[in-house]
C-alpha cells in the first residue's frame, strides 16, 4: 500500500498551507504524506471517513493541568481533554513524576509537554539565586521536564527573584511562562502592569491566561482589557499570550482551598474572596462555600468535577483544606473582548486560545471557540489559527498545527452544528472518537537532555528544541 492511512475530509481547513474546501489526507508513519481533494482509497492499508465534517489540524492547549491539581496524586485531565478533540497540551506546573505516571498509566494518546513548577523548584523559597534557578531548571530538564512556569500568582517570588528566573531561562534558552504577580504585585492588573520592568529589554515568556487579570478588581473590566492589550502590544515579539474563555457563567477559575491555620494562604484565592466582599479567613471561606460563590473540585467515577453547598464545605474540610476550589470572577466581557483584540496589521493579541483545564472542569476550547465562530466574532480560520496553529508555533511545533506534506497527522474532526469535536488523532492514530476516549500513554515533549527519562519512564518521547519556540525566533528573526 502507498499510504498507512487515508483520512476522507469533507472539509479541511488549515490556514497555514492556505486550504479551505474538500481534501484527502494521506498518512505514513505519523507524518502527512500528501493532500488533495481526490486520493484513491485503494492505495492505503485504512480509511477513515470523516464523512461531512470539518478537518482542522489537532487542537494545541497551551495551559492545562493534567499532571494532578488539588491534592490529587493522579490527575483524570489526560482523558478529560482527549474526549474533547484536543491533540497536544503544555502541562502548567504538575509535579512531573506524578504527570509521567499518570501518563503512561492513564494516559489518553496526547502529546505533553510539562512545565516545572517554581514552588516545586524552589521549595517555597520566595529569593533564589542564580546558582538555585540554574540548578532547579537543569534537574527537571533531565528528568523530562519542558521548562519552567513562574507561579507568581498563587505562591509569589519576590521581583528580584522573577526577573532572575526569567533572565536565567532565556539564557538557558529553555521555555517559561508566567502566571503573573510578585510579592509586590498581585495576579491582576497591577502584575501585568509589572511584567515590562521584570523582562527589562531581553526577556522573553508566555504570559498565561490573561483574562485572570482583566476581571475588574482594579478598574472596570473592559478598562483593563484595553490597557492589558496595549502593555502586550508594547512587548510583541517578546512576549507571546493566552487566554481563555472561561466566564462568570458556567465557569469559574481554579485555585486552593487551603488554610494556614486560620487565614487562607493562597493569594489568588484572598484576591477572589476580597471581590465579594469576603475576609481572608476559613470562617469566611466556608461562608463563601455555603453561599454558592465558592466551589470545591472533587473526583468521581473518573472524573473532576464542582460541587457546592453543605457537600462542598464537608470534602473541603475532611481535605484538610488541601484541596482546589473555583470562584466565578471572570467576565464574560473580558474573556471575548482578549480573545477578539488585534494588532493593526490584523494579527491577534493574545495568540493563543487555551483552556487552563485538564483535570480542571473546563476543557472548552472546541465548544466557546466554536460559539464564538457561530457568533461571527472570529471566522472558522482564524479559530483554526488561536487553537491549532499560533499555539504550535508558541512551542515550536511546526510540524503540528498545520497538515501540509510533512506535518505530524495531528487532526481533530469538527461537527460545526453540534459545536463539538467527533473525532481526534493523534500521529495518525485515532485517539478519541465520537466522544469516548481510544487513546492510550502518550508522547512526552521534552528537551534533549529529558530524552532518556521519558523513555524510562515507559513513554514515547519527542524531542523539541526550545530555541524553535516564537519567543526566542523572533529575538533572532
Amino acid at each position: 500500500m502507498s499510504y498507512d492511512v487515508l483520512l476522507r475530509c469533507g472539509w479541511l481547513v488549515d490556514p497555514e498551507n492556505g486550504i479551505d474546501g474538500p481534501r484527502d489526507i494521506a498518512i505514513t508513519g505519523g507524518r502527512v504524506v500528501e493532500v488533495a481533494e481526490r486520493l484513491d482509497e485503494s492505495e492505503s492499508g485504512r480509511l477513515i471517513d470523516a464523512g461531512d465534517r470539518t478537518v482542522i489540524p489537532g487542537i494545541v492547549d497551551t495551559h492545562v493541568h493534567v499532571g494532578g491539581f488539588g491534592g490529587r496524586e493522579r490527575s483524570v485531565g489526560h482523558r478529560m481533554v482527549a474526549e474533547t478533540g484536543v491533540t497536544t497540551v503544555l502541562d502548567m506546573g504538575s509535579k512531573l513524576s506524578t504527570l509521567t505516571e499518570g501518563m503512561a498509566a492513564d494516559g489518553a494518546g496526547l502529546n505533553v509537554a510539562s512545565l516545572l513548577s517554581s514552588t516545586a523548584a524552589f521549595g517555597g523559597k520566595q529569593d533564589p539565586d542564580d546558582a538555585e534557578i540554574t540548578a532547579a531548571i537543569e534537574a527537571e530538564l533531565a528528568d523530562g521536564a519542558f521548562g519552567l512556569k513562574l507561579l507568581g500568582g498563587h505562591i509569589p517570588l519576590t521581583p528580584d527573584a522573577t526577573a532572575r528566573c526569567i533572565e536565567v531561562a532565556n539564557r538557558i534558552g529553555v521555555y517559561v511562562a508566567y502566571h503573573l504577580g510578585t510579592t509586590e504585585s498581585s495576579s491582576n492588573l497591577h502584575g501585568l502592569r509589572e511584567l515590562p520592568a521584570l523582562l527589562g529589554e531581553e526577556g522573553r515568556l508566555q504570559v498565561a491566561h490573561v483574562a485572570a487579570y482583566c476581571r475588574g478588581m482594579i478598574e472596570p473590566p473592559l478598562q483593563e482589557c484595553e490597557e492589558a492589550i496595549a502593555i502586550l502590544g508594547d512587548l510583541r515579539g517578546r512576549v507571546v499570550s493566552e487566554s481563555y474563555l472561561s466566564t462568570q457563567v458556567g465557569g469559574g477559575n481554579a485555585t486552593s482551598g487551603h488554610c494556614d491555620g486560620d487565614e487562607v494562604a493562597d493569594q489568588v484565592t484572598r484576591n477572589c474572596l476580597a471581590m465579594k466582599g469576603y475576609e481572608p479567613t476559613r470562617v469566611a471561606m466556608r461562608k463563601a462555600i455555603l453561599d454558592g460563590y465558592c466551589t470545591v473540585y472533587v473526583t468521581r467515577a473518573g472524573r473532576s468535577l464542582l460541587i457546592g453547598g453543605e457537600e462542598a464545605v464537608e470534602a473541603w474540610e475532611s481535605a484538610g483544606t488541601q484541596i482546589g476550589v473555583s470562584f466565578a470572577v471572570t467576565p464574560a466581557e473580558s474573556a471575548v473582548a482578549l480573545m477578539m483584540a488585534r494588532h493593526e496589521d490584523g494579527q491577534f493579541v493574545i495568540d493563543a486560545l487555551a483552556t487552563d483545564g485538564g483535570g480542571i472542569p473546563r476543557n472548552w476550547m472546541v465548544e466557546r471557540g466554536l460559539a464564538m465562530v457561530r457568533l461571527g466574532a472570529i471566522t472558522l480560520a482564524d479559530y483554526v489559527r488561536k487553537a491549532s496553529l499560533n499555539p504550535a508555533r508558541m512551542l515550536g511545533l511546526d510540524r503540528k498545527g498545520q497538515l501540509g506534506a510533512g506535518a505530524d497527522a495531528d487532526v481533530t474532526v469538527l461537527d460545526l452544528d453540534r459545536g463539538t469535536a467527533t473525532m481526534a488523532l493523534a500521529g495518525g492514530r485515532p485517539i478519541m472518537v465520537d466522544g469516548e476516549v481510544v487513546g492510550e500513554r502518550g508522547t512526552l515533549l521534552v528537551t534533549a537532555a529529558g530524552e532518556q527519562a521519558a523513555l524510562a519512564a515507559g513513554l514515547d518521547a519527542e524531542v523539541v528544541d526550545p530555541a524553535q519556540a516564537s519567543m526566542y525566533r523572533a529575538a533572532v528573526a
